[in-house]
């Protein structure tokens, strides 16, 4: 009998001690897991971030479910779908008015989770059990995470893009795991048109037939999101110029220093000294994996640099959509990176090349079982302290000390000043709730009065 296995005492008469089987175990490790990651991405929003709506989950999402209800679960917005916030908000929208903005959050909370448990099943299928717990702790601990990307329905394609990327590299082992992967696969894809960078991932053996299952999934979401955006084309709304020298310090910058230093305390230490920081953080990354992936297979070399590639990619795609003169950091003086702005472009970036640096680990640590030599031994001890650290990090910065919506303004207060208002207006017209962005949602004002 293993360690991972549990007993129990039959409950028939004849007493005997039978095994339950090892899925419904995995099964409940993975349920475990959701409802941890589901509460660490609560827990690690302030209170007023709770309540106040960020960007599109308000104006767009909630708004949309609010007038159609789930009408609007398949219409594009910013070129493309998303479908999975579309739902919750229309679950929130059923909801009586003042609970609308805390279950949009909880909601949101809830995706983290399943994505969480989600990664875990799929992360054990490749990593050693504690590496594999730290990459799917990632999901929802990420450092800079819960700055814009948690707890809102805004940018959950952030979560689904990680969390897709996991289960493609896995080949289900039955057909209802198949089945069961590919519509999360075709939900994420549904969410998150990035997800057509996976698709060289998806054709990789794809002759498997429980590959090809998955892969029918994402490409039928991918086909969906391209015709929203032949129909719907995205529009350019950001200007700005961004040098070239200021992706690649953006992305040490975004998805890097967080895991060490606090948001607060990345600009005072970038003032003055930015080029030589970037660099430092640069080399140790790269001392780090050259030294770790001496002894790694093949396979684990490919991950890792695809892992990194795709850090880059997303960032720097992310940015050039979008440029801003605030990510040009190269060319801002000091006093501007002490104020340096944080996007949510460096969240998945971050996860990316920490999960490269836990794979390169996985590797070190499976070179020293299989050798035993004294130079896999110190890649080994580098490997443990390369996890540890990162475990850390993660606990370390578990609380931010500030996220896009700890100002509010709260949705809770709101609601009563405009039951009042509505209810001297008889339940006619309707009444604008404020949000963040100077945004705002309307709601009739028969929704205030018919839940008094």
């Amino acid at each position: 009998m293993t360690a991972t296995q549990a007993i129990r005492v039959d409950q028939r008469r004849d007493g005997r001690i039978t095994m339950p089987p090892h899925g419904v175990i995995v099964l409940a490790v993975a349920v475990l897991i959701g409802a941890a990651g589901a509460a660490a991405a609560w827990l690690r929003l302030p209170p007023m971030a709770r309540d106040t709506l960020w960007a599109e989950d308000g104006r767009d999402f909630l708004q949309g479910a609010i007038d159609s209800g789930f009408g609007e679960v398949f219409v594009p917005y910013g070129g493309y779908l998303h479908v999975i916030p579309r739902i919750i908000a229309g679950f929130a929208a059923a909801l009586p008015v003042e609970s609308m903005a805390v279950a949009m959050t909880a909601g949101s909370c809830l995706v983290a989770g399943a994505c969480t448990a989600i990664v875990w099943l799929c992360a054990r299928r490749i990593l050693l059990p504690a590496h594999a717990a730290v990459v799917a702790a990632l999901t929802v601990l990420a450092p800079l995470a819960a700055r814009e990307v948690l707890g809102n329905t805004a940018n959950l394609h952030t979560l689904m893009m990680w969390t897709l990327l996991w289960l493609v590299l896995v080949t289900p082992r039955r057909p209802v795991l198949a089945v069961a992967s590919a519509i999360v696969a075709a939900l994420a894809a549904l969410t998150e048109i990035q997800a057509l960078l996976l698709i060289p991932v998806a054709l990789w053996r794809v002759r498997d037939p429980m590959r090809r299952i998955v892969a029918v999934g994402l490409f039928a979401g991918l086909a969906a999101q391209l015709a929203a955006s032949l129909l719907s084309p995205r529009r350019q709304t950001a200007f700005g110029h961004v040098e070239p020298l200021s992706y690649a310090k953006g992305l040490i910058v975004n998805a890097v220093l967080p895991f060490a230093l606090p948001q607060q305390q990345i600009g005072p230490v970038l003032a003055g000294r930015s080029l030589i920081v970037v660099l430092g953080a640069v080399a140790m990354i790269v001392i780090l994996l050259a030294v770790l992936l001496r002894s790694s297979s093949w396979s684990q070399r490919i991950l890792v640099a695809g892992l990194l590639a795709g850090a880059l990619v997303i960032y720097c795609g992310s940015v050039y959509a979008n440029p801003e003169d605030y990510y040009d950091y190269a060319r801002h003086t000091a006093q501007q990176l002490r104020s340096i702005w944080l996007p949510r472009y460096g969240v998945l970036p971050s996860m990316l090349i920490a999960a490269a640096i836990v794979v390169a680990a996985d590797g070190a640590v499976r070179a020293r079982h299989r050798s035993g030599r004294s130079a896999a031994r110190l890649q080994t001890v580098l490997a443990r302290v390369a996890i540890a650290g990162l475990a850390v990090s993660l606990v370390l910065h578990f609380v931010p000390w500030d996220t896009r919506r700890s100002q509010g303004p709260a949705w809770g207060p709101q609601v009563a000043a405009a039951r009042q208002h509505c209810a001297q207006a008889l339940g006619r017209g309707d009444v604008a709730l404020a949000q963040t962005l100077g945004w705002e949602v309307r709601v009739p004002c028969d929704r205030f009065v018919a839940r008094p």
